[in-house]
Order: structure tokens, then sequence, then C-alpha cells
């Protein structure tokens, strides 16, 4: 519990009654008569400087007034419930959006002061649960009773460049009630109401949300984009403008390469809008753009946008098929890729390629420098049938390489071969009978297995056939034609690593290196948790091969996320009466008792105006 040093101002109340004591000095005034003041006279004739108190409204009203100051200064609440003992629960928003100043220092401060308030509000013995929300909401703390131990974990915590995942932290904190429907929840964050707002989910009566989110004005530049144009040897960026805020907006926005300003552009964005800007005339030689709001707002981060311009690092690609004219025109249509073709006999012999597509046969042992895309291989050591089926319906699996893709995914086949799925595999493709390709690592390498000969499938005549060939050879080319260029804070993305490589690491904007692999196989990093520029350091026999990208605020899913508490406040302004608002373990006396101390001043005035007295 936290000492009311409020309470030493009532170390005033003795000196009021002291200067009540004291003998008042007297002037000396001609009068006809002495009559009326035999009273006074008892008084100066005393020798001492001290006087018998008497009953004087104006000290009583002074003394009542500073007692009122005392108990302000203390911020007296009525205790509720959850505030004297049982189990409480704090939920700490620690997104990128708790980051915005529209409170001093920022939301994330004053709710984290106020979440400290709540727990020294609280008697001992009370049971303190603290969960962080963020990309990943976690528990900080559990069922502990100790305060200073709470106060320590949330002093500790930090607001994060990512967003907030409110579905993962509803499901976290109701796992948490159902083991106890009694504990008091208190909510601090800047969102949507999780507890009352439209889309609450029920946690108990014993829920409360406080909202730190005054609608500062915020700008965001939430994409950035940019692409070779081959004919002009230049870059053309484009950049989109988001004004997240009630009120239209002027704003100035410059675009830097390679750290150097280049060009500045003035655009009107409307309330709750944005705009695009189209960026011509870059040199093909800047690797780096950045794109920069200029006009201060609320929040800083979101101001600036990253990204890499891709290398021109051509692919090499050799097609081991005795004639597949599908896989040929494919791989002819796709920029940057240097492919060779050659006969099954010379399979054993080869190396030196960053992708293998074996149509139809298998060499004895699999290239250990590549990945691989196999068609209807011959039998091997490094996965196994189950069967063969005939006139079949072949239907996709669930897997990333159709994302977006609406139509059916499915195709008649002659004939296809059924795989036992191994270990390392995940399906791709499927029909009633089994597995019919899958994909995995296999050791450091990765491959995609077709159990089927793409002429004795009408695959190659479907409007998806281009799009899904296209995918599984840009993802397993590694580096280079695959490479990242820009990702949002929060988000994981698929990397292609080099079967040679020895060690991965990541290097984040504050200089920490993390080691992704060993061990292998890895298939994904999701470290990037902070905005700025990362670098990934690929360790190979005789060589680092090193790969920067940006990461980015992510400003438009944050924005959605507030997007309702924006709305509720058209109809209650949140800045108003704030602090009657922000309670700490209770109902906080603090305005009523400031309004009381007024009325007490106005009677003494009045009093001391009149010159009543009793």
């Amino acid at each position: 519990m936290q000492f009311p040093w409020g309470l030493l101002a009532l170390l005033a109340v003795p000196v009021i009654i002291i200067l009540y004591l004291l003998k008042q000095k007297h002037e000396e005034f001609i009068t006809s008569s002495l009559y009326l003041w035999q009273n006074a006279l008892q008084d100066i004739e005393a020798n001492t400087p001290w006087q018998r108190l008497k009953k004087n409204i104006l000290m009583f009203l002074q003394i009542f007034a500073v007692i009122l100051l005392a108990l302000i200064l203390s911020e007296p609440v009525i205790q509720n419930i959850g505030s004297r003992g049982g189990a409480v629960m704090l939920v700490m928003d620690c997104s990128l959006s708790m980051q915005s100043t529209d409170m001093k220092p920022s939301r994330f401060e004053a709710a984290r002061a106020d979440a400290v308030k709540l727990v020294e509000a609280c008697r001992d013995g009370t049971e303190f649960t603290v969960i962080a929300s963020g990309s990943t909401p976690y528990i900080v703390i559990h069922k502990t009773t100790n305060s200073n131990n709470v106060i320590r974990e949330i002093n500790n915590l930090k607001a994060t460049d990512t967003a907030e995942d409110p579905d993962g932290t509803a499901e976290l904190v109701q796992s948490l009630v159902r083991d106890n429907a009694e504990i008091q929840i208190y909510w601090f964050g800047d969102g949507t109401d999780p507890v009352s707002g439209n889309n609450a989910v029920y946690y108990g009566d014993n829920a409360r949300y406080y909202s730190y989110n005054r609608n500062g004005d915020n700008y965001a530049v939430t994409l950035l984009s940019q692409r070779k144009n081959q004919n002009s040897r230049e870059i053309t960026a484009l950049s989109r403008i988001a004004n997240f805020s009630k009120q239209d907006a002027e704003l100035d926005v410059s675009l830097y390469a390679d750290g150097n300003f280049f060009d500045a552009r003035r655009v009107k964005v409307g309330a709750g809008k944005s705009e695009s800007i189209y960026w011509a005339g870059i040199p093909d030689s800047v690797y780096r753009l950045e794109c920069r709001i200029d006009t201060e707002d609320i929040l800083l981060k979101d101001n600036i946008a990253g990204v890499m311009v891709q290398t021109e690092k051509n692919g090499k690609v050799l097609l081991a098929t005795e004639k597949n004219v599908f896989l040929e025109k494919i791989l002819s249509l796709m920029p940057n890729l240097d492919v060779y073709r050659t006969g099954m006999d010379d399979a054993d012999e080869l190396k030196g390629y960053d992708l293998y597509i074996f149509d139809g046969k298998l060499p004895a042992k699999l290239p250990e420098d590549g990945h691989a895309i196999l068609f209807k291989p011959s039998g091997n050591e490094y996965f196994s049938l189950s069967g063969m089926s005939e006139y079949t319906v072949i239907r996709s699996a669930s897997h990333r390489l159709y994302n977006n893709l609406k139509q059916d995914i499915s195709f008649d086949a002659m004939k296809t071969d059924l795989f036992r799925l191994p270990e390392w595999g995940s399906p791709l493709m499927e029909n009633d009978e089994g597995i019919t390709a899958f994909e995995g690592f296999l050791g450091r390498r990765r491959i995609m297995v077709f159990g089927f000969d793409l002429h004795e499938t009408n695959l190659p005549v479907q409007p998806f056939f281009p799009v899904i060939m296209t995918r599984a050879i840009q993802e397993l080319l590694p580096g280079g034609y695959n490479e990242i260029t820009a990702v949002n804070a929060g988000d994981s993305f698929d990397l292609s690593v080099d079967p040679e490589a020895k060690e991965v690491y990541a290097v984040g904007p504050d200089g920490n290196r993390t080691r992704i692999a060993p061990p292998f196989p890895v298939t994904s990093f999701s470290g990037t948790t902070q905005i700025g520029v990362y670098e990934l350091e690929q360790q190979l026999e005789n060589e680092t091969v090193k790969q920067q990208f940006f990461v980015n605020a992510p400003s438009e899913k944050e924005h959605a996320l507030s997007a309702a508490a924006s709305e509720l406040s058209d109809d209650q302004d949140v800045g108003e009466g704030w602090e009657e608002r922000r309670v700490s373990g209770g109902w906080s006396l603090k305005m009523l008792l400031l309004w009381v101390l007024l009325a007490i001043l106005a009677i003494e005035w009045w009093v001391y105006s009149n010159g009543t007295t009793i």
C-alpha cells in the first residue's frame, strides 16, 4: 500500500489554530464611550501574547478547507470488491498504437501508471495475474500475492512495435476466467472495448475496460512498393499515405534513396482516407527506398516505411527431362532465371544449380547443393509408395501454395502414384485414395514431389497451372529471386535458405544478432518485433550471403483494431472528464471533494465580506 502523502497537508490545521490564539495588535481610536469595549479591555491588559480561543466561523471554515485539500491530495477512492481482496487480473495492451502521445508522456505510460496505482490500492492477500497483449499475448505473472513483484513486472513492460492480437488475448483471458469465475478483470488499452463493445466477449460481471485513446491526429505510410522499368533502367515507386484522423490534413511527404533526399510532395488527404503518390525517375542503382511523412502527429513510428529494391541475381535452374513442353514454357516466361536442360542420362553428374527439376526419373542420389521438384519419380531411398490410382480426380490439400486462389483447385488424371507421407512431409495434393503430392525438407534440401506425369493429366490446361508452378519454383529458389524486401512488424515470413548454409543469423535494427539455424531445416522467421532494417546472414562454406529487408509499422492493422473506439468517441468524448474515469482500485472521490472545497471557499469569502461571526 502506498502512503497517502497528501495527508501531510493536515499539519496546517494546528498552524491555523495557533494564529487564532495569538493576541491581535490593536490600533488606537478616539471614541465617545468605553462601555462596549469592556470585554476587549481584559485582553489588552493581559501580559501574555496569547488569548483565549474563541468561536470563529472563519477558523472552522479554514480548518475544514485544509482537511478537504489534504484528502484531495491523497486521491481517496471508494474501493470496489475487487480491490479488497480475492483475485485480480490486469490486461495491458502493449501494441504499437499505445506509443501514441495524445496522452503524456504516452498512452502506455499513462496506462502503466494507473495499473500500478490499482495494485497499490488492493489490500494484502490479493492474488494478481498480469497479461501482456501484443502480437503474441502471454502471461507476465500468474497467481501471486506479492504486490511488489507485480508492480516491478508491470514497470518492466514496454510497448512493442507490433499490432495487437485481440482474439488471442480474449482466448487467453477466457481460459483463466474459466478457472476462477470470480476474478476481477481490469483491461487497459486504446482499441475496441473488449468488455462492453459491439463485439465484446462475456468475461463475467467483474470486468472493466479503461480506454486511453484520445483520438489525436495520426498519419501513416501504409504502403511503399517499387518496380524496375526494364526499358528505361529506372525505378518507379508507389506510396500510400493514410489519414487516420477525424479532419482533413495537408501533409508533407518525402522520398529518400539510399538515405539521401530524392523528392518531396505535398498531398491533401481526407479524414479517414488515403492517397497514393507515384515517384518516377529513380536511378536503378538505388538499393533502398524510404518514404517519410514530415508532418508531426501523435505516433512517429508509422510515419516512415521502407523497401529494399530487388536484386537482379539470376537463379540457375536445371530441367532434367526427355521432353516436357509444359514445364519448358513456364520456365521460359519467368524473368531472372537461367534455365538449363539436360537428359536423364546425365542426371547423376549434376551439381551447381539453385533448383533441380526431375521429370520422370530420379538420380541415385539427389544433388545436395539445391532444392528439387520431382514429377513421377522412380523408386528411391527417400520416400515410398502406398499404391497407384487410375482415372481419378486430384484436388488441392490445405497449403499456402494455393493462397488467394478462389476457384476450385482440381483436375483429372489417367493415373497417379500414391505416397506414404514421410515424417518430414506435408500434403500438397490428394484424391479419395491417398496423397498424390507432398513437400518438405529432406535434411537441408526442400523438395516437392508429384506422383503423376503432366502429360497424363489435364492440369496444364487449367487456368491455375501457371500460378501454382510459378509459386512452387519461387518458393524453392534460395535468396535472390525469392528475396524478402519488406514486411510488417510481427509478421512471420517464409525463408528460402541455401542448402549449403552452415549457420543462419538475423541482425535486428538494434544490432542484436539472433541465430536462426542450426538446427535445420529453417522454414520461417517470426522475430520481426522492431521497426527498421533487418539483415539475414547465411554462412556458406566459403562466403557469407547477406540480405537486408525492411520491417515497417503494421499501421492499417492497428488502425482497424482501434476504429470502433474512434466511433465510440463520436458519442462520448474520451478527453472530457478523463481524470474522473481513471480509477485506481475503485471510484475516485477527488472531483467531488474538489467541488466541496470550492463551496467552502465561497462561503468563507461571503462570511468575511459580511462580517458574520458566531
